[in-house]
């Protein structure tokens, strides 16, 4: 099985373990105490489950040939419910008690990327959602974060792991830092539209907006000089209160008019499933507006032109802070049976919960 994700030593040595689980593993062992045992990881809230991969890659590398049939799980990108067991595993006590926290870890934090990704996503109402959060966590995380967010119903990721991870091309043609370092929109769409290296020239050109100019003359400027540029990236700054409706109306229109109507527009910052809302309902007022008006209209070729009611005011929404930096799911490992006799905590049902919705783990 080829070890597709970089699971480091620590983990594997038991590093990153609770002290607690590791000193109760002496104490059994000084005891020759070493059960069977089924930990069930259940969820304390709802959403998308992310982090299966990991997990199998090191259940491989420590479970017996025995124990590699008793693994189930949800698949990643799987929506689960609150009190759902998304994942079971049974083996020998001391096999497992050096890595449960790691693996409670694992799909807690990855599942909570995942999460935060479908609420951007569901707000979206079909606007592809790009996930810009690698510089907003420490880079040991940035891989699976991106990774995670794609299982969440992300379309695209800005890293270069992530991408990797999820065999996408990484997203992101023009960093805002051209255009201060060329001192102007123009040269630094130059730089980027005439570029001679072949990585560069397989991707779409997008320029960005608004980083030192009025976003809709800067839009205007850069469709004029480069025709085929296939989108604009509009950066307002939120010290100047980020991207709004009425400019995401005025910037879309101004291109249509002048025929730019296949130029893409995407916008990317602070965003959150409730301001992504509100870029919808720009939208449908847009919509609703130049339905409205091909209705009165003599205009033959402004009614062609806008006939299509499936346009998009935008076609990415980026998003810099909200998938990164949302929490993780709150789930625990529970010990629900020891040698074919039910256990459980206060508060849980002794022995194996009954779920046909998580699957057999398949090792290769």
């Amino acid at each position: 099985m080829s070890d597709k994700f970089d699971i480091s030593k620590s983990v594997l040595v038991g590093e990153t373990a609770e002290a607690s689980l590791i000193r109760m593993s002496k104490v059994l062992r000084d005891q020759g105490i070493n059960p069977d045992v089924t930990f069930e990881f259940i969820t304390n809230e709802p959403g998308v489950f992310s982090g299966l991969g990991e997990v199998v890659q090191i259940l491989s590398k420590i479970l017996p040939e025995k124990y590699k049939d008793e693994v189930w799980a949800l698949n990643d990108g799987d929506v689960f419910e609150k009190n759902e067991v998304v994942m079971r595993i049974k083996a020998k006590f001391a096999v497992l008690s050096s890595f449960l926290t790691a693996l409670t870890g694992i799909v807690s934090s990855s599942s909570g990327w995942a999460t935060g990704a479908k609420k951007c996503v569901d707000a979206a109402n079909g606007i592809p959602i790009v996930n810009f959060g690698a510089s907003q966590i420490h880079p040991n995380t940035v891989g699976i974060m991106d990774y995670s967010s794609i299982q969440g119903g992300a379309k695209g990721c800005s890293s270069i792991i992530g991408a990797k991870l999820t065999d996408l091309t990484p997203v992101g043609s023009m960093n805002e830092n051209l255009v201060l370092i060329f001192k102007d929109v123009i040269d630094a769409a130059e730089s980027l539209m005439n570029n001679g290296d072949s990585e560069l020239a397989e991707l779409p050109k997008i320029v960005s907006i608004g980083v030192l100019g009025d976003e809709a003359v800067e839009a205007e400027e850069v469709v004029a000089n480069f025709p085929g540029v296939r989108g604009l990236k509009i950066e307002t700054p939120t010290e100047r209160g980020g991207v709004d409706g009425a400019l995401l109306r005025e910037i879309r229109e101004r291109l249509d008019q002048k025929g730019f109507t296949n130029t893409q527009l995407s916008v990317s910052g602070d965003l959150t499933p409730k301001s992504i809302n509100n870029i919808v309902e720009v939208e449908k007022e847009w919509l609703a507006d130049l339905n409205r008006y091909q209705s009165s209209s003599t205009n033959q070729e402004y009614d062609q032109l806008n006939q299509n009611q499936s346009r998009r005011i935008v076609q990415a929404i980026g998003i810099n802070r909200f998938i990164a930096c949302h929490s993780p799911i709150d789930l625990a490992a529970y010990l629900k049976d020891i040698d074919g006799v039910p256990v459980s905590k206060r508060g849980k049902i002794p022995g194996i919960t009954t779920n046909t919705r998580i699957n057999k783990i398949l090792f290769k």
